[in-house]
């Protein structure tokens, strides 16, 4: 663990004679507001959709986090800190427009204001998105001299990628270790002490090259052996998988993975792409090729096992329990193969609007009266483990009686405990027999 050498930038905003803005407020960037928040730093977000905001109230005599459409604010000469957290990806590839279209306009801000910020600390912008590797040397860095900024002289740039547990009290921004990078000794030193204000351990990478590669490869590293296990459950159909992995990841240096729908998500399923694309010699990274067709064909895989048995619901359209993020849900690919193929199908999320769900998965697919879009279905796929689908009214109307049986295939096990009656026929992902509509166990 390397420590802070600088507090410069740290000591200005704890102070509040300067703040810090970050961009985009989504999911990480609005964790991030409310984090710096709460270590008693003035914070102004801005994000395109007026649609997003964040309940952050007061703290100390200080204002609450104001998210603004405009740019007045979050370029404003007393803003010393740019944290970025923009999407960089569409559907479901690399994508770096966004964060090169705020990165220029931060730059353009800088620029303007620099007569005035002179004796002062240069600006310092942080990129918590995830970069494909070669992105600093490629886009950023041109970016800002392209504005006729100099690094490290009239700005800091650093990387400084999210880690996140979002649903685990014991995985927070603040406890999960943090690895950050600066283009130059001056950033990584301003990056380490601003960040040690919400990150209580960090791990600063040589240079952003190392820096931009980290978080892909552990993410990579993942996503192989996830698609590792769905081919197990592939090759050995008529096992139980999830067992033979619970059972093996009991060995000290082995990870429990099981099969499933396929990954979803901004990291995981993304990370072997990065690399790829990222790369000067991608043939040599085979496995991360497999492991992408791979997870890409367990969605059609699941849509064509159950294509024949009539009618499907889609419990969740998140990619993940208690989140409301779908980038890459499995939803979103079972729900086109399963329009390819003329299955009839609806959706429901409890997260999420009737609009919200149609614009995952296709109009008039939203479920408006869920007793009746179970009674209608014949197999139900639980898609996120979301926790409101373990009680009621989840599990009553799933193990109503029926006339003809209802096929429950449970992506992450949601219902692995419930005792179901004559009724229903279940199956966890990798369960034996799991993709065989006909040997799904009673």
């Amino acid at each position: 663990m390397t420590e802070p050498t600088s507090s410069e930038h740290r000591d200005a905003l704890l102070s509040g004679a300067r703040s810090l803005a970050v961009w985009g407020v989504g999911i990480i960037g609005g964790s991030t507001a409310e984090a710096f928040h709460a270590a008693g730093v003035r914070v102004v977000g801005h994000d395109p959709d007026p649609r997003r905001s964040l309940d952050v109230a007061p703290r100390a005599g200080r204002p609450g986090v104001r998210v603004t459409t405009t740019l007045d604010d979050v370029l404003a000469p007393d803003v010393l800190v740019h944290l970025v957290a923009v999407p960089t990806e569409r559907d479901g590839r690399p994508w770096t427009a966004v964060l090169e279209q705020v990165v220029g306009t931060i730059a353009a801000g800088v620029a303007e204001h620099r007569a005035q910020a002179a004796g002062g600390p240069p600006p310092l912008l942080v990129v918590e998105s995830t970069v494909t590797p070669g992105t600093t040397e490629r886009v950023l860095l041109p970016v800002l001299e392209r504005h006729g900024l100099e690094v490290d002289r009239d700005v800091l740039l650093a990387l400084a990628p999210r880690r996140d547990w979002f649903t685990a009290e014991q995985g927070s921004l603040r406890t999960l270790d943090r690895i950050y990078a600066g283009t130059g000794p001056a950033a990584a030193d301003a990056a380490g002490g601003v960040l040690s204000l919400v990150n209580d351990v960090l791990h600063r990478a040589g240079s952003h090259l190392e820096g931009e590669l980290v978080k892909c490869v552990e993410n990579a590293f993942r996503h192989l052996d996830i698609a590792l296990a769905n081919q197990l459950t592939l090759a050995y159909p008529d096992v139980d998988m999830v067992d033979v992995l619970r059972l093996a990841g009991t060995k000290w240096n082995i990870a429990t993975y099981h099969p499933s729908f396929g990954t979803g998500g901004y990291c995981i399923p993304l990370a072997s792409r990065y690399l790829l694309d990222g790369s000067a010699r991608p043939e040599e990274l085979s496995l991360l090729s497999t492991a992408i067709g791979t997870d890409d064909g367990m969605r059609s895989r699941v849509a064509d096992a159950f294509a024949g048995q009539g009618p499907v619901l889609l419990l969740g359209v998140a990619y993940k329990g208690d989140i409301k993020v779908d980038i890459l849900s499995p939803a979103r690919g079972i729900a086109a193969r399963l329009r390819e193929l003329g299955v009839p199908f609806r959706a429901h999320d409890p997260l999420y609007t009737a609009r919200e769900i149609e614009d995952v998965v296709g109009p008039g697919a939203a479920v408006t009266d869920l007793a009746e879009a179970v009674a209608w279905a014949s197999t139900v796929l639980v898609v996120a483990d979301h926790s409101a689908f373990r009680g009621a009214p989840y599990v009553d109307l799933l193990g109503a009686e029926r006339e003809q049986p209802l096929t429950v295939v449970d992506n992450q096990g949601v219902f692995a405990d419930v005792v179901w009656g004559p009724h229903v026929r279940y199956a966890r992902a990798g369960g034996a027999g799991w993709l065989s509509a006909e040997a799904v166990p009673v």
